[in-house]
């Protein structure tokens, strides 16, 4: 169980980073617009679809340990950029905000997949259905506890000096580094293979895993239904320190908010691993369904102060439901030789839907302020443009509802 706990760690110092806080906030107040904000997420989804499911498949053919490591070791060098930044100098900080992207993109393609299978596959074969539940349990209950330091720090510190939350990010980075390096690798890779050979069969796994996913119904589902709901969640998580301007929240309670969020994260990793254990994944993504709505409505149309936060908090504990029930379903269906290309097959449709809706968000706000005569970053064409999210994710769902019973599967990996 070794590296269940040092996968634990890892996920906490990769994921648990002190300027999310403040993030829209930090590229606005170093001197970039909303559209030049939205542009740079999509410059890192397009860095992560790229490299997201070639970066699986050579885990599954050499090894997960490696991409585990160098996901550290480009986070190492992401947050170097960034605390390169010097408000003041816009072209020089947007191109900097650049390579921060590619490179972010980058560590985020190595460590999809690649590090859920190699600590799946280290655990007793028999045993790891019941036992991964309660690793991602653990994880969700330590990822909270590492928000609530997150946050806290974060969001105060960047009142003090906005490099403050990056350098502490460079830390993290650093200590991610040591504990990818202690992790223990059982995966065996192919000896004296010549490397064309090593190329094409990299991509023939490729192409075999994306076949078995396109034909596997649960496969299937999963990667559709979860690239709609992860996109409009990861969205409003991205734009949240504007939602907390637009209810009239200070800089300095944002910190408090996420504090409160991720305690209630404690509270909500048990009922995490009860609902996969009770209910079938049908019932457990439509209830998901209705919360998700629920707080996009409420965000669409916020009360203001404490009272418009409270109605969102649904929202932001539903990503925290989603990634569980993604990752049980999907180890359940798919086998250990393509675990990391199978789980990287997520992360790139989930990738490239955010970077459509990150798209899609900076075109619509142009336009809705075109229309009304106002600037872009004005807070109520940021208003204005979140009244559509909801609708736009019922449709989309309804779609890939739609999709999924139409579609012919066939084989018995079809019913699987």
């Amino acid at each position: 169980m070794s590296n269940a706990r040092l996968f634990i760690w890892f996920r906490i110092l990769f994921n648990c980073r002190f300027y999310y806080p403040v993030f829209t906030i930090l590229f606005l107040d170093l001197g970039l617009s909303i559209g030049e904000f939205a542009a740079l997420n999509v410059v890192w989804a397009l860095t992560s679809v790229v490299l997201e499911v070639p970066s699986g498949a050579l885990a599954d053919r050499f090894g997960r340990k490696p991409l585990v490591v160098a996901a550290s070791v480009l986070m190492v060098l992401e947050m170097s950029v960034l605390a390169l930044m010097q408000p003041g100098h816009h072209d020089l900080v947007f191109w900097l905000f650049v390579c921060n992207r590619v490179l972010s993109g980058a560590a985020e393609a190595c460590a999809s997949g690649a590090d859920e299978a190699l600590t799946y596959d280290s655990l007793p074969e028999g045993e790891r259905e019941t036992l991964w539940p309660r690793v991602m349990s653990n994880l969700s209950r330590a990822m909270a506890v590492g928000f609530v330091i997150s946050s806290i720090s974060g969001s105060w510190l960047y009142t003090i000096w906005i490099k403050l939350p990056v350098l502490l990010c460079l830390g993290s980075a650093l200590a991610c580094l040591v504990v990818t390096l202690r992790m223990r690798e059982n995966w065996k890779a192919p000896k004296n293979v010549p490397l064309l050979t090593s190329i094409r069969e990299t991509w023939g796994s490729i192409l075999h895993t994306g076949g078995w996913i396109w034909r596997t119904r649960t496969a299937f589902a999963l990667i559709v239904f979860g690239l709609v709901f992860d996109s409009i969640i990861r969205l409003f998580l991205t734009v949240t320190s504007n939602f907390y301007r637009l209810v009239g929240i200070e800089e300095g309670w944002y910190g408090v908010i996420g504090t409160g969020v991720s305690l209630l994260g404690l509270f909500t990793a048990s009922l995490m691993e009860k609902a996969t254990r009770r209910m079938s994944g049908v019932v457990n993504f439509t209830w998901l369904a209705l919360v998700v709505f629920g707080g996009l409505f409420a965000a669409a149309y916020p009360a203001q102060g404490w009272l418009g936060i409270l109605l969102v908090v649904p929202l932001f504990m539903s990503m925290r439901f989603l990634q569980f029930f993604l990752s049980h379903y999907m180890n359940a269906v798919v086998s250990s030789e393509q675990r990391a290309t199978a789980l990287s097959f997520r992360g790139l449709t989930m990738n490239l839907a955010y970077g459509s809706i990150t798209l899609l968000f900076g075109w619509h706000t142009g336009w809705l302020a075109h229309a009304k005569g106002m600037s872009a970053d004005d807070i109520h064409v940021f208003a204005a443009s979140m009244t559509w999210w909801p609708w736009w994710f019922a449709a989309t769902l309804l779609v890939a509802g739609a999709w999924v019973m139409a579609r012919r599967f066939h084989g018995r990996a079809a019913n699987a």
